[in-house]
């Protein structure tokens, strides 16, 4: 019932890793969910054919701007989660389902030139409130931080903060468990899971799913 869709205006982020890894850690959790892949590469429906039938993930491809729209609300109908995966570009596409949207999260690593794309895509939510003449809160997590990066992250989040943009509270950190998910189709919360990764996968997902009972409450 709930729409989260995580968009950059600049690729390479990990913003499909992270929506891989948060839709399969609430699927086993018990919860229905699916993912509306609206990126024209289709990583995810690739990733949902090597994940095999344990995963509980369903996939849903849609890149036309003309129909995403109504296929986000279509899966919001009969989904409890759904996460919306949008190409690496301020589009039509990424407008409109940002529109549907409940919370928008937005991945960033950590360097000056991935802060800017971060304003630039919130600037797009702001401009897709203003349309709608509603509120649609945003989030911001650094993704593939490195060990080193914890200083320099620091003043980035500080920095995001200062601009009034809610920054995560959990980091995803560069792991090799991340990026074998493409490869074998196997996510951190998966039986032969790393723990480390999936701590870090069920904490986003914690913060997100309480951001979202915070906000229903609230309506």
């Amino acid at each position: 019932m709930a729409v989260i869709s995580v968009c950059s205006t600049k690729g390479g982020v990990g913003k499909t890793t992270l929506v891989m890894c948060l839709a399969d850690a609430f699927a086993r959790q018990g919860g229905s969910v699916a993912i509306v892949d609206g990126d024209p590469n289709g990583h995810v429906a690739t990733w949902r054919a090597r994940a095999g039938d344990d995963c509980k993930v369903t996939v849903i491809s849609e890149s036309n701007e003309t129909k995403i729209q109504d296929v986000i609300a279509e899966a919001a109908s009969q989904y409890a989660l759904v996460f919306v995966d949008l190409e690496g570009a301020a589009s039509q596409s990424v407008t409109y389902a940002i529109a549907e949207s409940d919370l928008v999260l937005i991945p960033t690593k950590v360097s000056g030139m991935d802060l800017q794309e971060v304003y630039r895509t919130y600037e797009v939510v702001r401009r897709a409130e203003k349309m709608l003449k509603r509120r649609i809160p945003a989030r911001v997590i650094f993704s593939q931080m490195g060990t080193l990066n914890s200083r320099v992250a620091s003043h980035a989040r500080q920095e995001i903060r200062d601009n009034d943009i809610p920054v995560m509270s959990t980091e995803i950190i560069q792991r090799a468990a991340y990026q074998q998910i493409h490869f074998t189709g196997d996510t951190p919360s998966g039986p032969t899971g790393d723990p480390k990764a999936g701590r870090e996968v069920a904490a986003v997902l914690a913060e997100l799913l309480e951001a979202l009972a915070t906000q229903a409450q609230a309506a």
